[in-house]
């Protein structure tokens, strides 16, 4: 217990180890719940499948982003960052395009807007908790 206290607190500081990049993406999908279960309450299961959608694509993006700069670590090239980052545009495209052409019905656009700013949510929420932890730091020093 005392070892993920000292893990999250490195995080709030903003000393970032190898583990981030995993518990980051694990709060990707539980910001994607909680949204998906907030709006299922709140709105229409319109929304409700448009936020799915979205989040579903957003942390498939966060996973291929994160392949993606391992592998420019590992060749060195940046060249291998925008190859990857240029096909998962392409498919993102793809796949919103198809969903709001043809699934009028099923997904809202905005809750696909929504569900594909899962990962910028997640982090806005980080920052600001980083923000209280070193305010409350400053404090008790």
């Amino acid at each position: 217990m005392e070892q993920r206290t000292n893990n999250i607190r490195a995080i709030l500081t903003g000393n970032l180890d190898p583990a981030f990049i995993r518990q980051f993406m694990a709060a990707n999908w539980v910001v994607m719940a909680l949204l998906v279960i907030g709006s299922s309450f709140l709105s229409s299961p319109e929304m409700s499948a448009g936020i799915l959608l979205g989040g579903i694509i957003a942390n498939l993006n966060c996973v291929g982003l994160n392949k993606d700069c391992k592998r420019m670590m590992r060749w060195r090239s940046m060249a291998a960052y925008y190859a990857g980052m240029a096909v998962r545009m392409g498919l993102i495209a793809l796949a919103v395009t198809v969903a709001i052409l043809f699934f009028k019905e099923t997904f809202s656009p905005i809750g696909l807007f929504i569900g594909l700013s899962v990962a910028v949510i997640n982090f806005y929420l980080l920052v600001i908790a980083m923000l209280i932890y070193r305010v409350k730091f400053k404090e008790a020093v």
